[in-house]
Parts: C-alpha cells; structure tokens; sequence
C-alpha cells in the first residue's frame, strides 16, 4: 500500500512550457542511461561474485600447506595446526554458498530497478492504464528489495562479529602463549565486537534513511498514476540523500584509484633478483610472484574504481532523473496531457499606472 507524500509547506511554483519540456528530454535521456548503467553494474557485480568464488577456493586449498610451512620456519615454535580440526569442513561450501547467492541476488536486485526505471519513464512521458499498472507491478517488486537493502546493512554487520572470533580462535590454536600473553579474555573481546558494532552504526543509519527516501519517492510516482498527488516533495526530500551518496562515491573513487596506482608503482619496484630473506624464499615467495600479487591487487582495485564510477554516474542521473519525474509528473492531471499555469514573466511589457498619493 503507498502513502502519498507529505505535503509541502511552501508553495510550489507554476511549472512553464521550457521547464516541461527540459523535464520531458531529462527522463527519456536520464531514464536509459540509468537502465544501461544498472545492467551494466549488474555483469560487473557478476564477474565480482566469480572471482570472490575462485578466490575463496584457492585460499581454502593452499592454507593447509601455508600453515605447514609457517610450522617448519619456525623451528618447532609453532604447532603444527590441523586444519579440519580448527576450520569445520562444512566452511568452504556454505561461504562458496552465500557468496553465489549473495551475488545472484545482487545481480537481480539491479535487474528489478532496471525494470522499475523503465516503467516509472513509461508512465511519465506516455501515461496509460497499462503503463501505470506495470509501474505497480515493477513498485510491488521493488520495494521488498529496498526493505532488503535497509535490513542487509545490518546484517553485513554480522560478517565481520563472526570473523573475529574465528580468527582469534586461529591464532589461540597456531601460538597459545602469544595469546595468553596478549591478555584476549572475553571481556577484551567483547569490547572489540562492542567497537565493529559502534563503527558500522553511521552507515547502517544513513543507509536506512536514504532508502527510506527512494522508497517515498516511489511511493509517491506510483499514487500519483491513479491520483493527484504531488510528487515535488518527495523529489526535494530525497535530492539531499542522493548527493551525500554521490559525494561518498566520489570519495571513495578516489581512494580506490590512489590505491590501484600505488600498487601499480609498487610492482614497477620489484625487481628480477632472487629475495635475500631465505624465510621468504622458502613459503615460495619470489620476486616475479610478489609483482604479480601487486598487480593482481591493483587490477582489483582498479575494477572496484571502475564499479565505483558507474555508481557515481548512476547516483548523478538519478537526482536529475527523480526531479525530472517529479516536474513532469506534477505539470498535469494523470492520465491527460499537462495542463501548464502561464508564465508570468511572458507577454508584452506593461508600463505601469501612475497612482495618486492622495
């Protein structure tokens, strides 16, 4: 069920023929490029999901032996670990599990907001009966996924409170009195899982609170088919959110390019000589290995700028995209062609009449 939009508390302004018909161009335009973007994003977020599959497979593979040679550097320091007996064996495929089904969910969460752009564009530039019913039938889809989206911003929490007490599990079982001199009792612990839980509070809020907006927003297009309701507000109300994101992308596009860069230089540094650190030598490290692990590194970092800069595209054209909707949509009654207020400012100019003080 959508609840309309609250109304504005100032007036909105008479919409003109020009505003109309730049509104008109920026949801055709706007409109597809979105939809271009989302299935864009959705192949890269495909890919993404395959390589985290091959990268959890070979880590799980080589960690038996990098663990046996961790033992043998060591001199008997450390004990050998058995690996089944610390990592349950049912790790590998539930994690190879999630990670498909998190990326196949994915991949459909952008494939549903494809659909729902292409509808709310439908509706707006040519609105009929069976273009407002696929929007409510694209609405009805959607918004479950923006409800997940609020509620897998808490759960993504969850991840990093299950690692930490794996991982110090792991290091109790490679060097127990390390880790008793380190002093992890399990109020330590907890403190460390109070801090996970603190950190990710700010993302978790803004997150709830900018679908919450998309998700008004939506609500607003969709009643405004069958009713009039304005959908202005809704617009102004979601804007603010949509250019903190875009900021945030920018942001971290930025780092992510700084990083992929550095990493690239840092493998321009690697030379062709054997390592003289004979410890390094014998886990298999080599030079040509090291530089390629740099590359590989920065390679994924610059994929994850390149996923960032869609995202930023696609953050920029939806803030043009939700006015442009909201102006088009609010120039006329649903259902017929806008009927404009005249402009004001139009028509010959008037000089004006003198009045009598008295």
């Amino acid at each position: 069920m959508t609840h309309p939009s609250p109304a504005s508390p100032f007036p909105e302004l008479p919409i003109t023929d020009a505003e109309l018909a730049t509104a008109r161009r920026g949801v055709a335009l706007r409109g597809g490029r979105i939809m271009g973007g989302l299935g864009g994003l959705a192949a890269l977020s495909a890919l993404s999901g395959l390589a985290g599959v091959w990268a959890l497979w070979h880590s799980f593979n080589a960690l038996p032996g990098w663990l046996a040679t961790l033992s043998e550097l060591s001199g008997g320091a450390l004990p050998n670990v058995d690996v089944a007996g610390v990592v349950p064996v049912w790790t590998l495929p539930v994690l190879l599990t999630l990670t498909l089904l998190g990326t196949a969910l994915y991949v459909w969460a952008m494939l549903v907001a494809r659909q729902t752009v292409g509808a709310a564009r439908d509706q707006t530039l040519n609105p009929s009966p069976d273009h407002a019913a696929a929007l409510e039938r694209s609405a009805r889809t959607v918004r479950p996924w923006i409800v997940l989206g609020q509620i897998a911003a808490v759960l993504q929490v969850l991840v990093p409170l299950l690692v930490l007490p794996v991982t110090l599990g792991l290091v109790r079982q490679l060097d127990p009195q390390t880790f008793a001199g380190m002093g992890f009792g399990a109020a330590e612990t907890g403190v460390m899982l109070l801090g996970v839980v603190v950190q990710s509070l700010p993302t978790i809020i803004i997150t709830w609170l900018i679908l919450a907006a998309i998700r008004r927003w939506l609500d607003a297009v969709v009643t405004r088919a069958r009713g009039p309701v304005p959908v202005r507000p809704a617009a102004c109300a979601v804007d603010p959110w949509l250019l903190f994101t875009l900021v945030l992308l920018i942001l971290g596009l930025a780092a992510l390019l700084l990083g992929g860069l550095s990493l690239l230089a840092a493998s321009a540094f690697v030379g062709g000589t054997p390592l003289d650190a004979p410890d390094l030598a014998a886990l298999g490290v080599t030079p040509a290995g090291l530089r390629a692990t740099l590359r590989l590194g920065a390679a994924a970092m610059l994929l994850g700028a390149i996923a960032s800069l869609l995202l930023t595209l696609l953050m920029a054209w939806s803030r043009g995209f939700a006015t442009d909707v909201a102006t088009v949509l609010d120039a006329g009654s649903p259902g017929r062609p806008a009927t404009l207020a005249g402009d004001p400012w139009s028509g010959p100019v008037r000089r004006a009449q003198g009045r009598d003080p008295n």
